[in-house]
């Protein structure tokens, strides 16, 4: 895992790009990657890697699940993130992931679905953290505000800065849901108060006007799209003027209730998946205790009828039924046993009992 914080966006985006690939290769992995984090998760070796941070076992649910609930977020309890957890198994059953993996998501997003089931107290997310700092850098009431992009962000940001009092103009790629095109918006930048960017993909068009009018300074400018949109000639001019994704991560408190009871809902999650992942192996273990005792069976009711070779078909036939009807009575209570395993206690008693 690599998140803001460790490893820059730049870093995220490469590592995203590496492990895409990988994980095209790797039916037991799963790639969850957002704004703020890069993370694989899956059964077996992972990626060895620098930039990346390993956790293992019962300490690598519980983060999913802590991701999933918003407890790791930015900002505490945020719903983005279920649905991008939703989408990462979504992507990973498309290439036919491991059914251990599968399992581990789904519990990941029931115990975020539990955690928001009492939302928490309205408070700032990231668009309104992004307009409060471009306020304290330049007023914007009744001044004209940029926002680039017309995706989720880009309108969380354009109802930010309509809330403090900006007058807002919209551009994006798509025509029908924006003002201005990119490159009209990148030559009208410099006439705005504040300009904030959410988009997939470099905004190249602004570098060009910048070249082309360098008399002309941008204002204070933030860019929450990962990988930035803005260009990097762009950020390094506007200096202390630039805000990015990355800046951007300070984890709030959330309301202190809401918090722990999220935090219960991930305990118990977490229980319930390695209960399950436990259990999983006293299915082997019926399957291998069924075939011993078939193969026991097997062997003794041969050497039976060797002995007795005067038997007819229709003796034989009645050892054979009476033998199977034998080991299925004995084995019954095991087997019963083991296919209420929850924890994997049984199976692990069974596998001693019968050496299997």
């Amino acid at each position: 895992m690599a998140q803001a914080g460790d490893v820059d966006v730049n870093g995220r985006t490469e590592l995203q790009a590496a492990l895409t690939e990988l994980v095209d290769f790797h039916r037991s992995w799963a790639l969850l990657a957002t704004c703020h984090r890069v993370e694989v998760y899956g059964f077996g070796p992972g990626p060895v890697r620098d930039d990346m941070r390993l956790l293992q076992g019962e300490a690598a649910v519980r983060h999913l699940f802590r991701v999933a609930a918003g407890l790791e977020s930015a900002v505490v309890g945020e719903t983005e993130i279920l649905g991008q957890v939703r989408d990462a198994l979504a992507h990973a059953r498309e290439g036919g992931t491991d059914e251990r993996v599968a399992r581990l998501f789904e519990l990941a997003i029931a115990a975020g679905r539990t955690a928001r089931a009492v939302p928490l107290p309205a408070r700032d997310g990231l668009a309104e953290r992004a307009v409060g700092w471009l306020g304290r850098r330049a007023p914007l009431a009744g001044r004209p505000v940029l926002i680039v992009g017309t995706g989720a962000m880009g309108s969380s940001l354009a109802t930010a800065a309509t809330s403090a009092g900006g007058l807002v103009t919209v551009a994006g790629r798509r025509p029908e849901r924006a003002a201005m095109d990119l490159r009209a918006a990148a030559h009208r930048a410099s006439e705005m108060a504040a300009v904030a960017v959410a988009l997939r993909g470099e905004w190249v068009e602004l570098a060009a006007a910048t070249d082309a009018l360098p008399d002309r300074r941008l204002p204070p400018l933030a860019d929450l799209s990962a990988p930035p949109a803005v260009p990097a000639r762009v950020r390094l001019a506007l200096g202390p003027d630039f805000l990015g994704i990355d800046e951007l991560w300070e984890r709030s408190s959330g309301e202190a209730s809401w918090v722990r009871r999220a935090e219960d809902s991930v305990e118990e999650a977490v229980a319930e998946y390695v209960g399950w992942l436990q259990g999983r192996g006293s299915v082997r273990t019926l399957v291998a205790l069924r075939e011993r005792g078939e193969a026991r069976r097997q062997a003794r009711v041969e050497r039976l009828l060797r002995r007795l070779p005067q038997l007819d078909d229709r003796s034989r036939e009645l050892i054979e039924t009476m033998s199977r009807q034998l080991v299925t009575d004995l084995l019954h209570e095991p087997i019963s046993a083991l296919r209420s395993d929850m924890d994997g206690s049984h199976g692990e008693a069974a596998r001693r009992l019968f050496n299997l």
